[in-house]
């Protein structure tokens, strides 16, 4: 709407002068203020709330109303139709109306007050809005001191291990120096990703804060806004205002509790381990357990595997797989998954294992489970006890390329389960 009245060059109505300090009625005419009659030849009503208009009186002396409304500066909203000074606000249709657009018959039945009145909603609405905003922002600067705290506890429980594993290997620093270096080394790496994964954590809530700051000071600034522009501005981006709810980041992975949880069980039995001597501790520390399954794709038609993919049953009976050109025909064989080209890696699986030819084991007991342990680069596949993890056998070999695990089971009704 334009911001200049359109009065300039208009006469009054009484006096046929330039207008001076113009007032509007109801009814069009517009005088000068000091053309107005007094109160006592305008026929005040007895409400003593509207004047009668002089001209108009003549005419229609009992409809035609004047309500003297000063015509505001340069700078204020007018109607773009009629060039008057908007007063009004259309509900229905969230319009701004001049004394004319009110009394034509588009408006007529609707709900359409003074501007400062129909302003108050949307004001008590922004406020409303301002205040949850505020109360946020602090429920997050405390959610992010709580979090920081339990942060600091971390970080202690990790530089208390950090003492325990140095008071550990003290003891045999000559010959397992290179275990504490690499011990030493992953708990620094946690410790690394804590801070990383702390600095993130408050990168997204030192944003998140700084976005609900930068809203209250909209809404702030918004409040103290002419009561024309908020309702125009309101009426365009009112959708801005709406609530979002704000999801909290984690402070610290669930792969990174993982990490420190299995690290922390490790250091615990540091002491019993230093006993049984390095070969096992190297392995406990430097082998990934448990991440063996049996591949579906590998499998033969004659082995029925289980929903998670740790144990196999053998069946004479075929089943209807589809097709892969990975899989075993005729034997009733499965790869493990996922193949290794590096690294030390360790599973346990209760079954029996042969050498081409067969190799025959003397053993004075029969292992309940048999762990496998893998050194790609030492080229080398141990087979120990479990339980006690005394040795069985090892084969060597020299690995180029992915190698994978191999299982067969011959009888029928055997199985075979791969245990964590």
């Amino acid at each position: 709407m334009p911001s200049t009245p359109s009065h300039k060059g208009a006469a009054c109505s009484k006096c046929k002068g330039p207008l001076e300090d113009a007032v509007t009625a109801a009814c069009g005419h517009t005088f000068c203020r000091l053309c107005l009659p007094p109160p006592s030849q305008m026929g005040a009503q007895p409400s003593g709330r509207v004047l009668l208009c002089a001209l108009c009186e003549e005419k229609e002396p009992s409809e035609t109303l004047l309500v003297p409304m000063p015509l505001g500066p340069l700078g204020e909203t007018y109607c773009e139709e009629h060039g008057e000074k908007i007063y009004f606000f259309c509900e229905n249709d969230a319009e701004f109306l001049c004394v004319f657009c009110r009394e034509g018959p588009s408006h007529q039945a609707h709900v359409v007050g003074f501007l400062d009145e129909a302003i108050q909603p949307y004001r008590d609405r922004l406020r409303s809005r301002l205040e949850a905003l505020s109360t946020e922002r602090d429920e997050i600067d405390d959610m992010k001191s709580r979090e920081d705290q339990k942060l600091q506890v971390l970080l202690a429980q990790i530089e208390s291990k950090k003492q325990q594993v140095e008071g550990a290997f003290e003891r045999l620093q000559q010959e397992l120096g290179e275990q504490q270096r690499l011990l030493l080394a992953r708990l620094t790496e946690l410790e690394q990703q804590i801070w990383k994964e702390r600095d993130e954590y408050l990168s997204k809530l030192s944003e998140e804060v700084a976005r609900l700051g930068a809203q209250v000071k909209e809404l702030e600034e918004k409040c103290q806004q002419p009561a024309s522009e908020l309702l125009q501005d309101v009426r365009v981006n009112q959708s801005r205002c709406e609530m979002k709810t704000f999801v909290s980041p984690e402070a610290i992975s669930p792969d990174l509790v993982k990490k420190i949880r299995d690290l922390h069980r490790k250091i615990l039995t540091l002491p019993e381990m230093m006993r049984a001597f390095s070969e096992n501790l190297m392995h406990h520390l430097e082998t990934e357990s448990g991440v063996v399954t049996l591949d579906p794709q590998t499998a033969s038609g004659s082995l029925v595997l289980s929903e998670d993919r740790k144990s196999v049953r053998y069946t004479r009976q075929k089943q209807n797989l589809p097709d892969s050109p990975l899989r075993f025909e005729g034997l009733p064989m499965v790869l493990g998954s996922p193949g290794f080209s590096s690294g030390r890696h360790r599973w346990q699986v209760e079954c029996w294992a042969s050498t081409s030819p067969e190799t025959d084991l003397p053993l004075s007991d029969i292992p309940r489970r048999v762990g496998v342990a893998l050194d790609y680069e030492a080229g080398r596949v141990a087979l120990l006890d479990a339980d006690t993890q005394a040795p069985i056998f090892t084969f060597t070999a020299s690995f180029s390329g992915k190698v994978f695990p191999f299982f067969a089971v011959w009888k029928k009704g055997s199985c075979l389960t791969l245990k964590g």
